[in-house]
């Protein structure tokens, strides 16, 4: 069972601070006497050094948070999305740029890139494995297909 006890504390002008007498049950006696350790030596109240604790541990938690959507959302951004087993395909800048993501393509007889400057292609073509013959236009040199490609029988540009 809680009690609580409302009191104003205002710390700026601006800022108003409701503080509450709160009697938690269950907390460990040796946690509770490193924490009235800390406020002997800070010169601060329980209260406040408890304060500061929630407030630590509350920023740790909702930064885990980020960091684990940040780290799932570059992961789906940075994974590569196979195109494979396709006998022809013919694949321009716009399309690239609309799936949005690096892509593998693998195991096609004849892969054409049409309308795509140098940029998009290393942007967005992550490797070229196992095709037969693959078309690029003049925009794109042929060094930077050969440094995403293995195991292409035909370069044609």
């Amino acid at each position: 069972m809680a009690k609580e006890n409302n009191e104003e504390d205002s710390t700026q002008e601006d800022e108003k601070i409701v503080r509450k007498t709160i009697s938690i049950k269950g907390v460990s006696a040796d946690l509770y006497k490193k924490i009235q350790s800390i406020s002997t030596q800070t010169g601060k109240t329980i209260g406040q050094v408890t304060d500061d604790a929630y407030r630590s541990f509350m920023g740790t938690v909702e930064n885990a948070k980020r960091l684990s959507d940040g780290f799932v959302k570059g992961m789906k951004e940075g994974s590569s999305q196979y195109i494979e087993n396709i006998k022809e395909l013919e694949i321009t800048g716009d399309d690239l740029k609309e799936i949005g993501r690096k892509i593998i393509f693998k195991n096609i007889d004849s892969l054409t890139f049409k309308n795509i400057d140098s940029e998009t292609f290393d942007k967005y073509v992550n490797a070229i494995i196992m095709v037969k013959t693959v078309t690029i236009p003049k925009t794109v040199s042929k060094a930077k297909l050969l440094l995403k490609g293995s195991f292409i029988d035909k370069i044609i540009q």
